[in-house]
């Protein structure tokens, strides 16, 4: 059973997924670029992580 809270957590990672793919970065490129593992950045695109406030706004 899916919660309201991990949708939303989803569509979040849907949005920044976005954000990254229009900015013309792959993910990798943006978790060298923040000083972050790869993984992290996939964690939080596949909602499996929800992101600090820190988190998106280095992401922005």
């Amino acid at each position: 059973m899916t919660t309201d809270f991990q949708t939303a957590r989803e569509a979040l990672g849907a949005r920044l997924r976005e954000l990254r793919t229009e900015a013309g970065l792959k993910g990798k490129d943006l978790a060298t670029r923040l000083g972050w593992q790869p993984s992290k950045v996939s964690r939080m695109q596949n909602g499996k992580q929800t992101p600090s406030r820190s988190d998106l706004s280095a992401w922005a």
